[in-house]
This record gives structure tokens, sequence and C-alpha cells, in this order.
């Protein structure tokens, strides 16, 4: 077992024989938000990349999805110079690079400038659209603020909201717990038991599982509810699949057996929640056989997650819940109803009760950055938001203005949105402007105009928080961008510049924008400033004590409580109480059809690298998991090519044939290049947030070699 270090800051590290060392941290779309080391010859190049052992969190390792970081910023494909498309939009040569020229920095802002003002000038700046993905999940150069907010908001041009990957559980979180912070995710280690949902921890998550494994030594079982048999949830002592789209319904029959059997913390009830005599009503027909009969799990087996949860040995209960089970029609609700477990059970950390149990979803609260002056809020009002997982309609729908220029960055939506196919429709346009900035050419930058090369993480200054610790991480640049890469804020002060503009928070340095997100009164109070953050690499937010009791003072809620009856939930339309819905689409039943899941891979984040020579070395695209049975009723067999595809798209893949999913389920990777999964996905809204449907989907599948039904 990885041992679990304290968090005491040490002192920067000297350097190391043949050159020098600097502390950096990781920017991917990972929960684990690892601070690293880069080692740098005498040469300037970077020779060595690892985990930092003196970060709490990282522990010195790395994943193997991280460790040839290096290898893919040397990769041959990576992009040197500003391109302009030659060729038609969604062309694509041998050589990919044919289809542009290339051009300066210089021709490449003014294009860019002189197509944006003339935009402004005819349509208004509403008809400009930013475009940020999770690329690089950071405060300076990512999607958190995101990048280029400052010459966004003095522009007043279409706000861009990320509505990608947690947004669903966020807003139903709040109606309950008021927050997305329910723990400190390393007090697991005091759990009385552990319910990992929708979360394949030791893939997604790896270095929290230290702490998961530290409360099970002494004595919590471990509990992972999963439709698919993935690694976490066979390391687990209690796996339950249900059908994907149905964790709602479970969610409340564990709600009710613990009403029934009397094991709620009355106590706890009484002095920290509101509207639980309502809500025990609510969920009486929540019987075991009802959800068993939903879920498709045996009754037995549910009792068996029953008696673990009435327990009192086994409490507090730290419910760790993932992003895979909020990618359905009603994904925010099913958080919202899986929240009241650790209020039922008096697990969320109070004054005056032991650490150790709550919800782990996201660590945002602490951080207390000063997020309105960094990202110059004051500069200017964007009037029109725009949801990134409806690219597809804003493009071919949307008028008044419709979106006439889009900028993209660290995004790959070809690849990564639903509803490819319409997709690509709306990027052929052409009328519309499409500027990707990007490593290396992508599936998105066959749509470009303009393809402007970015620098990678150990080239750049960046600021990255984590969704699964309470430490800010410092990136400091550890060598020179190769070529003419740019960072993506010089970018955008280059396009200041270019569009003629004056205002001079536009043009502020790097160090400038990480010194704006401290600027606080916790930071001051703490002691932290940007010198003696650049010795360490890393603090613990100054608002995340020890132990961490966030509802101390109370919930951030209407009521100050935990809220099992919320009025604002039912002012917007999502009911007073929990309640469950069934998905769109997915667990229908339909027997010859499948519900299609997408978990994270083991060898990438999201798209990023996917399509790298270092990825294709390493693995080939992943296969689809088929159960035994439904192969054997559909005339596949392991290793046979198949066929993939709904009325809005298709795609080919390898069946393998084994018991990872369900029955009724296909399971495989997301975030492949030139696979088309999402080609199958409809780009419909959840009902919270706008959140996407990715597991909300039925498919049917066929070998290659048959004629579609």
């Amino acid at each position: 077992m990885t041992a679990i270090p304290t968090d005491e800051p040490a002192a920067a590290k000297k350097p190391e024989a043949g050159g020098r060392t600097v502390v950096g941290s990781c920017p991917l779309d990972c929960p684990d938000g690892c601070s690293w080391i880069v080692t740098v010859s005498e040469t300037g190049n970077a020779t060595r990349l690892r985990g930092n052992p003196d970060h709490p969190f990282t522990a010195g390792g790395l994943c193997k999805k991280v460790n040839p970081w290096l290898k893919m910023a040397e990769d041959p494909a990576r992009l040197m110079q500003p391109l302009r498309r030659v060729k038609p939009k969604g062309q694509r040569s041998a050589n990919r690079f044919d289809d542009f020229e290339p051009i300066s920095w210089e021709e490449a802002m003014d294009d860019i400038a002189s197509r944006f003002n003339k935009i402004i000038a005819s349509s208004g700046p509403a008809a400009i659209w930013p475009f940020a993905g999770t690329g690089n999940v950071g405060f300076v150069q990512g999607g958190a603020l995101p990048v280029g907010s400052r010459l966004w908001n003095h522009l007043g041009v279409s706000k861009h909201f990320l509505t990608i990957c947690s947004v669903s559980g966020h807003v139903g979180l709040s109606y309950s717990v008021g927050t997305g912070t329910g723990m400190d995710p390393e007090d697991v280690v005091n759990a009385g038991a552990v319910l990992i949902w929708g979360s394949n921890t030791l893939v997604a998550n790896q270095h929290w599982w230290p702490f998961v494994e530290r409360a099970g030594d002494t004595g919590a079982p471990i509990v992972v509810i999963d439709p698919i048999r993935t690694r976490t949830a066979a390391r687990a002592d209690l796996h339950i699949a249900p059908r994907p789209g149905t964790d709602g319904a479970l969610a409340l029959g564990l709600c009710r057996a613990l009403i029934a059997a009397d094991a709620v913390d009355l106590e706890f009830v009484q002095q920290f929640t509101v509207g639980y005599d309502e809500f025990a009503v609510s969920v009486d027909e929540w019987t075991l056989e009802r959800v068993s009969q939903v879920c498709g799990v045996p009754v037995e087996r549910l009792d068996g997650l029953v008696n673990l949860l009435c327990d009192p040995g086994h409490r507090p209960l730290a419910v760790k819940l993932g992003q895979g089970m909020q990618r359905h029609a009603y994904g925010g609700q099913t958080s919202r109803i899986v929240s009241c477990l650790p209020a039922l059970t008096g697990s969320y950390p109070v004054k005056g009760r032991p650490a150790g149990g709550g919800l782990v979803y996201s660590t945002h609260a602490p951080y207390k950055l000063n997020t309105q002056l960094a990202s110059g809020r004051h500069l200017g009002a964007r009037p029109r938001a725009l949801a990134m997982t409806n690219l597809a309609a804003n493009l071919l729908e949307l008028d008044d203005p419709p979106v006439e220029a889009l900028f993209v960055h660290g995004a790959n939506p070809v690849v990564s949105n639903p509803d490819v196919d319409r997709v690509r429709q709306g990027l052929s346009r052409s009328d519309l402007f499409c500027v990707v900035a990007e490593i290396y050419l992508t599936e998105t930058t066959d749509y470009a105009d303009i393809v402007l090369p970015s620098t990678m993480q150990h080239e750049q200054w960046e600021v990255n928080d984590s969704f699964a610790h309470m430490y800010l991480n410092l990136n400091q640049p550890a060598i020179e961008p190769p070529g003419e890469c740019l960072a993506h804020t010089e970018m955008f002060r280059r396009l200041a510049r270019a569009m003629d503009l004056d205002e001079p928070e536009l043009f502020a340095s790097d160090e400038e924008l990480v010194a704006a997100l401290i600027d606080t009164d916790e930071y001051r109070a703490a002691g932290v400033t940007l010198e003696s953050w650049k010795e360490v690499g890393w603090v613990r937010a100054p608002a995340a004590g020890r132990p961490y009791q966030p509802f101390d003072d109370g919930f951030p809620t209407t009521s100050g409580r935990f809220e099992f009856v919320s009025e604002r939930a039912e002012q917007q339309g999502h009911g007073r109480l929990p309640n469950y819905r069934p998905p769109a689409e997915a667990a229908s039943g339909a027997s010859d059809s499948y519900d299609l899941v997408a978990i994270g891979s083991d060898w990438h984040i999201n798209s990023v690298f996917a399509g790298t020579q270092v990825v294709a070395n390493r693995t080939k695209a992943p296969p689809i998991s088929l159960h035994p049975d439904d192969a054997l009723r559909d005339g596949i067999e392991h290793g046979d090519k198949i066929v993939v595809f709904n009325e809005r798209g298709s795609f080919d893949a390898v069946a393998a044939v084994d018991s990872r999913a369900r029955p009724g389920v296909a399971a495989t990777t997301k975030g492949w290049w030139a696979m088309g999964i999402n080609n199958t996905v409809v780009e419909r809204d959840s009902d919270m947030g706008r959140g996407a449907v990715f597991h909300d989907n039925r498919v049917q599948i066929r070998a290659s070699d048959q004629t579609a039904r």
C-alpha cells in the first residue's frame, strides 16, 4: 500500500545531477491534479518528468497516461507554426499539413483581428463564441476561467458554458447540500464504509485509491456501484451493477431501507437537516422489490448492501460520486438523491462529529481564488451564454445573431461532443470563421480556417486546483517553447493588440495573472505570496483546515441545513422532493439493443493525446465489451468486426465477449480519435445545468458482414 505523507511543504529540491529541476503540475481533466518535477539539462532540454514525492496527494507517482508526456511533446506531428487553410473544410489530405499553408504570427493575428472586427461591426460581438474545453483545466492557460476572459469580457462576446462534464451533478447537489464540496477526500481513511458510485477510481482517480485502501485496512467495506465490472469494481468487497440511468431508483430504495430499519441518525437529521418527515413518506413506495425490477439487480444482492449501510459500526459513510452516473436525462436529480445517504447516516463533517464521511464530488469550495479579478469580469458584460454541449444546434439553428466565429482551445469537439454528424455540418459552414489553438492537427482542425500552435504545460505558466484534493499547484515553465509555439495568454495579448485595443488589463503578464488569483485575504493571511509559492510549487488551500469541516457554520443552502426538500428546486421545475425519472433511452429493456457507455481510458484522458504516435504504439483502439449472452443472441464472436449504430449514426469496432458489462450493456472507453462513439449520442440537455447525456444512449450492434436490421 502506498504511504500517505503529511501536508507539510518541503523546501525546493536541489538540482539533480546534470541540470536543474522545476516544480510544475499536470493540467489534464483528472481529479488527481498531480504535482510533477521536470528535470532540465544544462542545454535547456527537458530530460525527465516524475511525480513530486513531497506532494501529499501525488506522493511521487504519475499515471501511465502522463508518464510519456515529454515524448508526446516531441511527437513529429506537433504543430510548430501558424497555419491557414487552403483546401475545403472537412477535407483531409494524405499529408494533413497539405490542407494548410504556413503563415507568420503577424499574418495570423491580422486575419483573426480583421474578421472579428468585421463581425462585431456587422452583427455585434455576440456572434463570436470562444469555445473552451477541458484539455487544460488550469486558471491561466486553460478552461477554468477560461483563458482569454479579459479580452472576451471587454469585447462582450458570447459567454461559454462548460457543460460537458460535471455540471448536472453540481446543480443537483446545490439543492440538497448547497455545494459540490462535501468532505476532504483524504479523510476517507477514517470512513466506516466507502461507497464508490459511478467512478472507476483505479483508472480515473488513482491517487485517491491509497486513501480508500487505508480505510479498507481498518475494516471499512468498499462498495462499487457501476454497470461495468471495472478494475475498481473487481477490487471492491461488493459490486452492484444497475442498469444505466437507474441509479436514482437504487438510491431512493437505499434511503427507504435505512428509514424502515430505524437506521437513520435522527440526532443529525433533527439538528442539521430540513424536510426529513416529508422525504420519508415520499420514498415509502421504493421497496427493494421495486428497486430490483427497475435496476435489474437481485433483491438478495441489494439486501447485502442495505445490511452494510444499516450497520452503525460502518459509519461514517463516505460516498464518492463520479461523473459517469450523472450523464443521463435525469443525472442532476440522481446526484441530489445520492447526497441524501450521508445525511441519513449522519456522515457529513460537522463540528463534534468524526471526520471521514460525506460526499466526494468536488473540492472547489476551499480554494477561494480571486477569479473575478483574474478573469476581468469588471471589463464588460456578456449578455448571451451558449452551452458547449449544444454546439451543433448553436451552429445550425441559432440566429439573432448566428454564430459567425469560433475560437476553439483545449477542445476537440468533433471527437468529444454529442451528435458528431451535426457538429461536422455546423463546422462545415462556409460563412463560419473558425480558429483552433492546438498541439497537433486533430479532427476539429479539419474544419479550422486558422490553426495556432500552442505550448504544452512544461513550457508555460499555469495554476491548477483539483477536484480530489485541496492543494493548489503552481506550474512554472521549465523550458522554452519549441518552434513558434505560444501560450494561449500570449495569443490573446497579440490578438488584443491586432484589434487595436488599448485596455491595459488585456496585456497583463502571466505572472501578473497568477498573482491576481491569490490576491485574497485568505492567501494573504496564510502568508502565501507568488515568491513563496514558487519555492515549493504547491500550497494547501487556506480555507481547508485540518480537519476539514465545511458545515460547522451550516450548509450553504437557503435554510442553512441539508435540504431533503427544496423550495428552490420546486420553483425551478425540479420538484420539492428528490424524485426518480427513468432515462430517456437507456434501460428501455429492448431485447435487440444495448445501452452504450464509455468509461475513462487507461491510456489517455478524454481525447488529449489519443491520436499521437506514442498512444498508437502502446495500444490499439478499444474493443466493445459485450456480455456472452448478448453476443450469443446476436451471433457475434470474440474478435468479430462489428458495427454499432442507431438512427443518429454509426461507428466500427471490434467485439470483446466477456463478463465486464452486465447483460444489455455495451461498454467501451471514451476519447479515441476516428472511432466515432459520439456519432450515436444525441445532443440533448440533461435535467439540470444543460449537461450532456452520453450514457443515455441506446444502440444496436451487428457483425460487419451482416445486413443492418
